[in-house]
């Protein structure tokens, strides 16, 4: 009896085979099972292609509009001549968004005019033109702005082949603003330049000499000009005609 008792207890103090080993060990994991690739069908690709179309879009637009916005930047900033401003001490402190508005504005008649739309283009001048009359002016330089727009609608007149009349009314239109508010504008100098070879062209020679020295004193800068063969010619006129008076 007491041997019997002595091998029940033996055989209980053995640990059993399967609890010798860790349960990963026992029971080793199994690997996830790998989902397998599926493709879209024709219906769920029409889908997603439905779905980028309009960021698709949207992005060439923006693109596109970027592209515009640089390009007439660019323009306006050439016409514009803010480096020679800048040397006159006569920069302005722009408005950025106002300055991208006329930009854009500016831009828009040009396209037009290479597009055959002249009568259009002088409608976006005009209208420009009135909308920086009608505008505070600026604190340096008001009118640079204002010149700007009517030269450029000055020369798109004569280019088209315009009556003189129309085209010298713009002229004086500009000088009926700031000629006798601004005298040290030298962007009032380049108009009256430009008026005063519009006058040569007319054959006004003794009004156009008058005009380009005007000019001249607004702006040094300018006096080359009157080294040039029509403003010469129109110097020795005048010359001649003085003598005139003299003799009798």
């Amino acid at each position: 009896m007491f041997a019997t008792v002595q091998l029940l207890l033996a055989f209980s103090s053995v640990p059993l085979f399967a609890s010798a080993f860790a349960p990963s060990q026992a029971y080793p994991a199994m690997a996830p099972a790998r989902t397998p690739l599926r493709f879209a069908n024709d219906g769920e690709l029409a889908e997603i292609r439905e779905s980028s179309a309009p960021r698709l879009q949207e992005s060439r637009r923006e693109q596109q509009r970027k592209e515009w916005i640089d390009q007439a930047i660019l323009y306006y900033s050439k016409v514009m001549r803010e480096e020679r401003r800048r040397a006159l001490g006569q920069q302005m402190q722009e408005d950025p968004d106002n300055y991208v508005d006329l930009a854009n504005k500016h831009y828009f008649a040009l396209r037009k005019i290479k597009d055959g739309k002249p009568a259009h283009a002088e409608i976006i001048y005009r209208r420009i033109i009135d909308d920086l009359v009608a505008a505070e002016a600026d604190e340096e330089c008001g009118h640079a702005k204002l010149a700007v727009t009517t030269l450029l609608l000055a020369l798109h007149l004569q280019r088209e082949g315009y009556p003189a009349t129309k085209t010298r009314e713009v002229f004086l239109s500009f000088f009926r603003l700031v000629l006798h508010t601004d005298d040290e504008c030298a962007c009032s100098a380049k108009v009256l330049q430009a008026f005063a070879l519009f006058e040569m062209k007319q054959g006004n020679t003794l009004k156009s000499l008058h005009i380009v020295r005007r000019a001249i004193e607004l702006d040094p800068n300018l006096r080359p000009v009157l080294k040039w063969k029509q403003f010469r010619e129109a110097e020795q006129l005048l010359n001649a005609r003085k003598q005139l008076r003299r003799l009798k």
